[in-house]
């Protein structure tokens, strides 16, 4: 299963988040960190927001935290809500799809039990779990948001 760009970035986000609860990190910076395009990350940053991931706060010296603890964020959860509307497969969509087999297909069966187990087993891995299994994440996380503040 691949995830969505906008999965990518949602977790990016998110795990930066986790790292410095007592900063704000814009939109802006976060784009800057990842070489990745403003309005992409904006659309990323406003589900996050609209989904209580995070909460926004506007204007000079706003940005972005985390809605809650990162110890209440699943990972299954999150990609679950991000990603369960993509099928694996166009027959597993809401519409069907085109193929001719989905009639009579068990593939469609053995791919969406595998699409849920990837889920299942992300459900009780936490953001707090992946941003501190490592001990060099909160380093590298901390050292990238010290860099963003920089260019606030």
């Amino acid at each position: 299963m691949q995830l969505s760009k906008f999965s990518d970035y949602a977790l990016r986000i998110v795990m930066h988040l986790a790292s410095s609860p007592d900063q704000l990190l814009s939109t802006r910076q976060l784009a800057e960190i990842h070489g990745a395009k403003f309005n992409h990350l904006s659309k990323v940053s406003g589900w996050l927001v609209a989904n209580d991931y995070a909460h926004s706060l506007r204007g000079r010296g706003g940005g972005l935290r985390l809605a809650r603890p990162p110890s209440e964020i699943s990972l299954g959860h999150l990609l679950r809500q991000l990603e369960d509307d993509k099928p694996l497969v166009e027959c597993l969509g809401a519409d069907g799809g085109q193929c001719r087999l989905s009639p009579a297909c068990g593939l469609s069966t053995a791919l969406q039990t595998a699409q849920e187990a990837f889920f299942t087993a992300l459900d009780p891995i936490t953001l707090e779990s992946v941003t501190q299994l490592s001990p060099g994440m909160g380093n590298l996380l901390s050292a990238l948001n010290a860099e963003a503040l920089t260019l606030k």
